[in-house]
């Protein structure tokens, strides 16, 4: 059964623009892991410091492994952390 993940970033004031494009390659080196099925980027209209990943995987292994090797490994978290008012906010969801 699939899983739905979601994350959420603030980019610290100023600093929009500089996380955008660094979302957007994470985004896409995300696309391309085993075991992505869906993977979207969001910008708020109303606050556009404001970013969302809404993801699907075949499982929370395939996320963790993805999070691990592609981002976290690669020195591409570390690229985004200073932009950020704080660590990102990421959960597993569910439709209701």
């Amino acid at each position: 059964m699939s899983v739905d993940v979601v994350v959420n970033f603030e980019a610290s004031m100023g600093n929009a623009e500089h996380l955008a494009p660094l979302l957007v390659e994470g985004r896409d080196l995300s696309r391309s892991a085993a075991g992505c099925e869906a993977f979207d980027l969001f910008q708020r209209r109303d606050d556009p410091n404001k970013f969302m990943f809404i993801e699907r995987w075949t499982s929370l292994d395939a996320h963790h492994a993805n999070m691990a090797q592609n981002i976290v490994a690669t020195g591409h978290l570390a690229k985004m952390i200073p932009l950020m008012t704080g660590p990102p906010d990421n959960g597993v969801i569910e439709r209701l």
